[in-house]
């Protein structure tokens, strides 16, 4: 099928940090960016020798009027989530976003809406021009480029009460996302989109299916976020990630290829979704026999292949694919239908080694 990109924003960009050793990148966001920047991000840049410091002013469910709100105020309500050129994350409350857009001379400073407000056009107004002016006062390089964070659709179960706004319908929040973005980026002068969204639409269309959100909204903790976290570093940096030799803990080889190629193709074509259902075709359920062990984690840390990890404990919460002891992929899935209360962060943490039980720390 012949695909035509068009391109609403008719700028030739170059990408002058194609050798750098290092790039600052500063999100005002929320709990999306925290899923996009803050887990392998750092990973992916180091594998392909670059370096990255990363900051992310964190606010849960913060909107751009309520972060044009604080700028207004000076007020100390942000977590301020850092990784420095060493990989090491820190963590400082009760920040101001001067401070944040102080500390470094950033390359990048990013912006998002609220996830439920995405695609809503009018919700981006005055607040997106104004906090953007005052980056731009504060802001130490006078280079730095400005980033918008298209973010993705809910899960087609999701019960978040903000799915409303587009009749409950994954494809409507899809496609008014899309939309919305690229034609604010180009009105308020923004530099570029990440199209975080369109690569988790991407996946979706694969054999993992509409299987990548832990709550219903926010990514799971595997493949979602190493799938965004792939996006914003080729896109940002103009380096393709599909020979990038990071591969997160509890990933396969093959997921991490999917992820990949739909961070890749969502760079290439930011506005259409690429149809990846031939990517790979898992054995048919109906003849599948299950031959070897398969190892289900539940906690909240991701534990290494061959161990399936499920990010969340909501109602509707699955994980498709499962792998067996072998790193096979099965047609086997597992789907949460009563929620858990929650999970418990303080169990045993040396593992199960004996020859009994072959458990990993993560994992108990």
């Amino acid at each position: 099928m012949k695909k035509i990109l068009v391109s609403l924003i008719p700028i030739c960009f170059c990408f002058s940090h194609l050798d750098a050793a290092k790039i600052k990148i500063l999100a005002i966001g929320n709990s999306f960016s925290e899923d996009a920047v803050e887990n392998y991000l750092y990973d992916i840049a180091a594998a392909a020798d670059d370096t990255l410091i990363i900051g992310n002013m964190y606010i849960s469910g913060c909107s751009l009027e309520t972060h044009r709100n604080n700028a207004n105020t000076a007020a100390a309500v942000y977590s301020y989530r850092k990784i420095n050129e060493e990989g090491i994350k820190t963590v400082a409350e009760n920040k101001r976003l001067s401070e944040a857009i102080a500390d470094e001379a950033w390359d990048y400073i990013s912006f998002q809406q609220v996830s439920q407000n995405s695609g809503m056009y009018d919700t981006y107004f005055p607040y997106l021009p104004d906090l953007l002016a005052y980056v731009q006062s504060l802001a130490a390089n006078p280079q730095v480029k400005y980033v918008l964070h298209q973010t993705w659709a809910y899960a087609q179960t999701s019960t978040h009460s903000g799915f409303a706004n587009y009749n409950n319908n994954q494809t409507t929040m899809y496609e008014a996302i899309v939309n919305t973005v690229f034609r604010i980026a180009s009105e308020v002068g923004i530099d570029r989109v990440i199209p975080s969204g369109t690569a988790i639409q991407n996946v979706r269309t694969s054999y993992i299916g509409d299987n990548l959100c832990r709550d219903g909204f926010h990514l799971d903790t595997g493949l979602g976020r190493y799938t965004a976290a792939c996006t914003w570093y080729e896109k940002l940096t103009g380096k393709s990630v599909m020979e990038n030799t990071f591969v997160p803990a509890g990933l396969s080889l093959r997921k991490t290829e999917l992820a990949r190629t739909a961070a890749h193709n969502a760079v290439l074509s930011p506005q259409s979704v690429t149809d990846l259902h031939d990517f790979y075709i898992i054995p048919d359920a109906g003849t599948f026999i299950l031959m070897n062990p398969v190892y289900i984690n539940f906690g909240n840390r991701q534990a290494p292949v061959p161990w399936n990890n499920v990010s969340g404990f909501e109602q509707g919460v699955s994980l498709a694919s499962l792998l067996d002891t072998l790193e096979n992929e099965t047609p086997l899935k597992i789907e949460i239908t009563d929620a858990f209360c929650g999970v418990n962060f303080n169990g045993p943490d040396q593992g199960l080694t004996s020859s009994e039980w072959n458990l990993p720390p993560a994992a108990t």
